[in-house]
This record gives structure tokens, C-alpha cells and sequence, in this order.
């Protein structure tokens, strides 16, 4: 994709990841009002943190992608690793990990290309590094 066609292209771009962020948000809110309401369907909830492999840069786009996943009923931004490119993300409903990781990639994605004039390169960490939690000392460390 040539810049001209970029830049020619960026406004529809926004409008459309705005509309898919617009429905997102709904069928979001709807589940967790679901949940909310109907007592039985709590059943179904499974919370878990996850750690998502994450393609942005600069200080806006963690910014914004942060806002988006936590503004989702349902999921909350908990932290962000920029050193390597993770986000820590609490999910209420997991129904499998890999899903909320695809969930969460496709909306950075189609943040990034809406963002970007140019899209370019979308590439993740394929590892997500080891994370120690915070009561436990490190390997061969006694407190």
C-alpha cells in the first residue's frame, strides 16, 4: 500500500474501527448485564490474568489500548510490560485463554491500523516471558 493510499484510507480506517469498538462495547455490556441479572449465570463466570503479547510503540497507543480494554465491560488492564511489549489483563469470563489473547489482538490490531496513517508492521514477542509473582522470592532465595 503505497502513502498516498494511506493517507487517503486513515479516516475510514478510524471510522471503522470505531464502529467494530462501538458493537464490541455493546455485546460486552450485555453479557455482563446478563450476568448481573440473571443469578443462575454466574455460574459461568471464570476470572483469570493473562498475559497478552502486544504490537504497540509509542506512549499513545499503550495509553489507548490500555483505555479500550479496560473501558470493555468484563476486562481490566492491570499492567503493562514495555520493555516486553506484554499487557496484564484481568478477564471475568475465560473461557479459554487463547480466545481473550485472540480477542485482545484483534482489537489492538484494528486500533493500530486506525491509528497508524501507515500501518506497517504488527509484530509481537512469540514468548511471554516467566513473571514471579510478587510474594514469592526469587529461585534460591530464601526470606
Amino acid at each position: 500500500m503505497s502513502t498516498t493510499t494511506s493517507l487517503a484510507s486513515w479516516p475510514w480506517r478510524m471510522v471503522s474501527f470505531l464502529l467494530w469498538y462501538i458493537k464490541a462495547f455493546v455485546l460486552a455490556n450485555v453479557y455482563v448485564t446478563l450476568d448481573v441479572l440473571r443469578p443462575k449465570r454466574r455460574m459461568k463466570m471464570s476470572p483469570a490474568i493473562i498475559a497478552v503479547p502486544a504490537a504497540s510503540e509509542s506512549d499513545t497507543e499503550w495509553t489507548l489500548i490500555s483505555c479500550f480494554i479496560t473501558l470493555t465491560p468484563g476486562t481490566l488492564t492491570l499492567s503493562i510490560s514495555r520493555e516486553h511489549k506484554i499487557l496484564y489483563v484481568h478477564g471475568m469470563f475465560v473461557e479459554s485463554r487463547e480466545s481473550l489473547v485472540e480477542e485482545i489482538q484483534e482489537m489492538e490490531d484494528r486500533m493500530l491500523r486506525a491509528l497508524r496513517r501507515s500501518p506497517g508492521d504488527l509484530s509481537r514477542p512469540i514468548r511471554v516471558p516467566d513473571v514471579v509473582p510478587v510474594d514469592e522470592p526469587p529461585e534460591g532465595e530464601v526470606r
